[in-house]
């Protein structure tokens, strides 16, 4: 199965690279978590600050909450460099 989510920011375009970068986290895991069941779930990122967001959490109110609610589901982040991760780099580039 294939799956796409994308969405425009408004007033988030104000927030840090971390809120931006668990916002996405949680936008997707909020919309495709019907899909997780019990199972654990691999999320491959190339912003390494996601794997310590509890610990960042406790210096932001608002990444506290974030991460509170992602704990209910079975997530393992794990970073993928860019340089290993070329498509998913490209095709979130805007084409000039």
């Amino acid at each position: 199965m294939v799956c796409f989510l994308s969405r425009k920011l408004e007033k988030q375009r104000n927030y840090s690279v971390i809120e931006k970068e668990a916002l996405a986290l949680l936008t997707a895991v909020r919309a495709f978590s019907v899909y997780f069941g019990s199972c654990p779930v691999t999320v491959y990122t190339d912003h390494s600050p996601l794997q310590f967001l509890n610990r960042m959490a406790a210096y932001n109110q608002k990444l506290l909450r974030w991460n509170l609610e992602l704990q209910q589901y079975n997530l393992q982040i794990v970073l993928r460099p860019g340089k290993d991760n070329l498509l998913p780099d490209i095709l979130s580039r805007p084409t000039e």
